[in-house]
């Protein structure tokens, strides 16, 4: 459909190595109901700007880059999903989350481990096989090559993700030990990961 043909140029557009400004505003613009998200967003408690913001080029400059490309990727993957069930985005939403709780405690390269998580959901939420998403969203090699099945550095964090997800204890030590991380702390990033989703999600 075209509305999430939308959502998939939004994630296009923000996962370019440089930003397009102009071709983010324009997807927002076309959605109604993103605008008011964005607007309501940053006029909320939350960032507490002394003037309103009434225009989504205002917005995109006030938010700044990294803030866009996590915001549009949310809303995006949110928006995408709306027909599908709750658990799938919340599931979305954990991976996300738990891969970057982790980042700064691994090796990642400059891959974006909030995105791996997020895409590799992505499929499911469109209703498209993954190879269809990974020809429209730019990925770097090691994401698109462990969301491919295939060999990257990333391997062990994807498994380590959905060991935890589909509780499979008997593969997270393993895994853990791999990645260098201590059963505690990736217990804690889960758990941080899936309270962080069920506020996004609510809200």
């Amino acid at each position: 459909p075209a509305n999430r043909l939308n959502y998939m140029r939004m994630l296009q557009a923000v996962s370019q190595p440089e930003l397009d400004s102009r071709g983010i505003e324009n997807a927002i613009k076309s959605e109604a109901s993103l605008c008011y998200r964005l607007l309501r967003y940053l006029n909320s408690a939350t960032f507490g700007f002394a003037t309103e913001i009434h225009s989504v080029r205002h917005a995109l400059a006030m938010l700044g880059e990294r803030e866009v490309r996590r915001w549009v990727r949310l809303v995006a993957t949110l928006a995408a999903g709306q027909d599908k069930p709750s658990d799938l985005i919340l599931s979305a939403l954990v991976r996300a989350r738990f891969c970057e709780t982790l980042s700064s405690k691994i090796q990642h390269g400059g891959s974006d481990l909030f995105l791996l998580g997020l895409i590799s959901a992505m499929d499911s939420i469109l209703g498209i096989p993954m190879s269809d998403v990974l020809e429209n969203v730019p990925l770097d090699q090691e994401t698109a090559a462990v969301l491919r099945g295939g060999a990257s550095p990333l391997r062990p964090l994807y498994q380590l993700m959905l060991a935890q997800e589909s509780g499979n204890w008997e593969s997270v030590p393993a895994l853990t030990r791999q990645l260098s991380l201590d059963e505690t702390e990736v217990a804690a990033a889960s758990a941080e990961a899936m309270q962080w989703a069920r506020e996004v999600t609510s809200s």
